[in-house]
């Protein structure tokens, strides 16, 4: 046995091998500390990232529900020959807009 110390008598050196013990038995507590640590640590991180995708996929429903409503509402306005005619008119005068807004930045 290479690592055990023999006393003269040929028995083991107890005391010797019980704070071998003891120092490997402190740094296993240590290390089983810092894991504990590391996984209270990863635990609130999961909690809180779970906490955030939650309010975010309440909001998505909501502006899901928001977005269908304005989709039901423009599906009603396009319906009518005259409003086409009108929303025609008006995002040719948006375009138009633009473009001299680009042409005089430059």
């Amino acid at each position: 046995m290479s690592g055990s110390r023999r006393l003269n008598g040929g028995g083991f050196d107890v005391e010797s091998l019980e704070r071998e013990n003891d120092r490997g038995i402190d740094a296993l507590s240590e290390r089983i500390g810092l894991l504990k640590q590391a996984t209270h640590g990863i635990r609130a991180e999961v909690d809180s990232q779970h906490t955030i995708l939650d309010k975010m996929a309440d909001s998505m429903v909501g502006t899901h529900s928001m977005l269908g409503g304005a989709a039901n509402k423009f599906k009603v306005v396009m319906a009518d020959k005259d409003n086409r005619r009108m929303l025609t008119v008006v995002c040719g005068m948006v375009v138009v807009l633009l473009v001299l807004y680009y042409l005089t930045r430059r």
